[in-house]
Parts: C-alpha cells; structure tokens; sequence
C-alpha cells in the first residue's frame, strides 16, 4: 500500500458526487465508507476506505447494524431499520468500456434489507449515477437477492448476490 493508493482513498472518501452508506450499530457506533483506516503490510503504512467485507462482514459487526443508511451527492438520504431477521446487504455496479478497457464509471450504489429469507425477497435503496432523462436518481426498489432486477431498460440485471461476500446467512 503506497502513498497513491492512499490518496486514491482520501480522494474517494472526501468526493462530494459520490452516494456512500453508514450503518448504526447496536451497540451506538457508526460506521461509514467514507471512513478511512489504517493498513500495515509489510512494513508500508497506508490508508484504505472502510469495506463492507473487510469491516462489517468479518468483525461481525454485520449482525449489529440497527440502521443502514445511504447518503446521496444531492443532499439527500434513505435509511433502512435492520433487524436481526432482517439482514442488511450494500453494493455497487460499475461500468467499463470492454473495447478499451476504460473505466466509465460507477452505474449505482444500493443499500437494502431481506424481508425475506425463504424466497429472497429484498427491498432497497438505490442511487442511480445515470438514470434516463426525466427519471429520479434515489430509487426506491423491491427484488431479490437471488435474482436481482433492474430498475432501468438499460442496465442488465444484477442477479444473484453473493451471499458470503454480503454476510448473509439465510
């Protein structure tokens, strides 16, 4: 982990056009993407944005959250109630020019609950970067975390979430 990479993650955590989640704890913490921690490897110091997987998921603080919320570059926000038979999941698409490669940027950040288990029904939020014209940005959504859809005719659908990766156990 390098000076660049560190300031990848300052420029990440501090950018005003990008939708983040937080998530209150139980216990009265809160965490947030736009949080920063601290990595040592191999005698580097560097700085990392907070990770879903990395420190929600693996602390187990995943079966914690008591609120997940999702903060929109508009000012706006969206929050989810989380309960233990309601379990929490966040992601984010991103799209690249296959010809060349090229980043083109994210498509959407969601945050969502399983309402339930059995089938995989989901209900979120979601923050569009590219929505069509005339249509709203922050969405409110109901799918599956087994088949994920798609809100929009232009983006394929998501599909099945990975379960592990989300700290899932259904």
């Amino acid at each position: 982990m390098g000076l660049a990479t560190s300031l990848y993650a300052i420029g990440d955590a501090i950018d005003p056009s990008l939708a983040y989640w937080s998530a209150l704890l139980t216990t009265g913490k809160t965490w947030s993407e736009r949080q920063l921690v601290t990595v040592w490897r191999k005698g580097h110091t560097g700085l990392r944005k907070l990770d879903w997987g990395d420190d929600i998921v693996s602390t187990g603080d995943i079966y914690k959250i008591k609120e997940l919320t999702l903060h929109c570059p508009d000012g706006r926000t969206a929050v989810l109630e989380i309960t233990p038979d309601q379990p929490a999941f966040q992601f984010k698409t991103k799209s690249l020019n296959m010809l060349g490669a090229s980043d083109i940027g994210l498509e959407c950040q969601v945050i969502g609950r399983v309402i339930d288990k059995a089938s995989g029904r989901c209900e979120c939020f979601i923050w569009d970067y590219r929505p069509k014209a005339g249509e709203a940005q922050l969405i409110a959504y109901k799918s599956s975390i087994y088949r994920f859809g798609s809100w929009r005719d232009t983006l394929v659908p998501i599909g099945a979430l990975g379960l592990q990766v989300q700290g899932l156990r259904l």
